[in-house]
């Protein structure tokens, strides 16, 4: 391997990638939609709970969750599954509720909401392909950043409908 990466910096990157695009791309999708008849006023916070969320998955990230999916990854394959989007969804609530507090409190139960369900989807289907290709903790990065962008960007681009 010539650039090696361990889970904890695969996953902490992960978190930071899948909480920051998806919401520029509703940022995006808010600006070209006109969904809103201001969204020049919505842009910035928008902006800033990504930011913060983007922060907080990838500290998450780095500290317990990839500990957490390597722990689960010795129980039988049906509950592994099970508890892989358990797993995604607590870290997409509490990295979305960080980030939504930029838009105080309603900001936060909506953000909170928003990102478990993206972490429900796309922690099992990250996780599956990481395991498929990792070599004992590592995985080159090379590989890592086709699966980290493949499963982030489609999410993105069912947020902005393509």
């Amino acid at each position: 391997m010539t650039r090696p990466m361990d889970s904890r910096q695969a996953f902490g990157t992960f978190g930071a990638m899948i909480a920051l695009l998806p919401p520029l791309a509703l940022v995006a999708r808010i600006s070209v939609g006109d969904v809103f008849h201001r969204p020049n006023e919505l842009t910035p916070l928008i902006v800033g709970a990504a930011m913060v969320s983007s922060i907080v998955a990838y500290k998450l990230g780095r500290g317990y969750v990839a500990g957490a999916l390597s722990y689960v990854s010795k129980f039988s394959f049906p509950n592994r599954i099970a508890l892989w989007a358990i797993i995604g969804l607590f870290w997409g609530a509490i990295s979305g509720a960080a980030g939504g507090l930029v838009i105080v409190l309603i900001g936060s139960i909506f953000a909170a909401i928003a990102g478990g369900v993206i972490g429900f989807i796309a922690v099992p289907i990250m996780f599956a392909l990481h395991s498929s290709i990792r070599v004992g903790d590592l995985i080159e990065t090379k590989h890592f950043l086709p699966i980290a962008f493949g499963v982030t960007l489609s999410i993105c681009a069912l947020i902005l409908g393509l």
